[in-house]
């Protein structure tokens, strides 16, 4: 790719920021039935206007200039151009923001021990590196296992890992990680039984649709009538279906919540 495909203006980059599914639409949010949470995340992050912003400004200097602004404000190692949805974008999410973030070190192995070998998981694996280290995701696009560690732990030939699990109560999503890396590494499958999907994912998916509609203008009978039921169509309808009215307005605040940063409950 050339110089000049690369060095596009912000303003060219909003074109692609400004894209979003059609609300009316529900097989375009069909790739969230199967999504982890920290996913769900990302879909609320990449509709927020002031990380579009950012990002658009930071992903156009790396281009031209090679700089690579800091993202840690809205929680990320490293900013993801907001056009990209699940199952196309791979966000890192900080271990400040996300406790599911495994951290390691590496030592040269003794004889006849297993090694870590990246160049097996290379399909899946996104690796960012900094002042602190290395950060790895390990995704499908629907399920991803997040590492950090100091510079050639991750990324280094033939080393021998270390992980670091501190306390009781908050050891068990790292250690939750760590089972699914050693899944993951002796299968090169993502465990189906340790990424479960997640049981309010059809709920997630109708606020973000209505958020969407929001967002395009749509009335709250237009709302209520494709995401709820047929029912509220006749022009009576917040008299004779009154619990159809109940659930679209709460659906609606719930959606306002989850895009004023309510969604990062959902790192948790």
């Amino acid at each position: 790719m050339g110089r000049r495909a690369l060095l596009r203006s912000p303003s060219a980059m909003r074109e692609e920021t400004a894209e979003s599914p059609d609300w009316r639409d529900a097989a375009a949010y069909a790739p969230l039935l199967d999504a982890d949470r920290s996913l769900f995340a990302w879909e609320w992050l990449r509709r927020d206007a002031g990380y579009c912003a950012a990002a658009e400004q930071a992903l156009y200097r790396r281009a031209a200039h090679g700089a690579r602004p800091a993202a840690a404000a809205f929680g990320l190692v490293d900013f993801e151009a907001p056009h990209r949805a699940v199952p196309d974008a791979r966000p890192m999410w900080r271990s400040d923001v996300h406790p599911y973030v495994l951290a390691v070190a590496a030592k040269r192995p003794a004889e006849g021990a297993d090694v870590f070998d990246l160049h097996l998981l290379r399909a899946a694996a996104t690796i960012v590196r900094d002042r602190r280290g290395e950060h790895l995701l390990l995704s499908d696009g629907l399920r991803g296992i997040r590492l950090d560690g100091p510079a050639g732990a991750l990324t280094g030939e033939g080393v021998s890992l270390r992980y670091r699990l501190e306390g009781l109560a908050s050891a068990e999503r790292p250690l939750l990680t760590l089972r699914r890396l050693l899944a993951l590494c002796r299968t090169e499958r993502f465990s189906r039984t340790l990424h479960p999907n997640e049981p309010r994912a059809r709920r997630w998916i109708l606020m973000l649709r209505a958020w969407d509609a929001k967002c395009a203008g749509a009335s709250q009978r237009e709302i209520a009538s494709v995401l709820l039921s047929r029912l509220v169509e006749s022009p009576r309808w917040r008299i004779d279906e009154p619990s159809l009215r109940s659930q679209a307005q709460r659906l609606v605040r719930s959606a306002r919540l989850f895009a004023n940063g309510g969604y990062r409950a959902l790192l948790q």
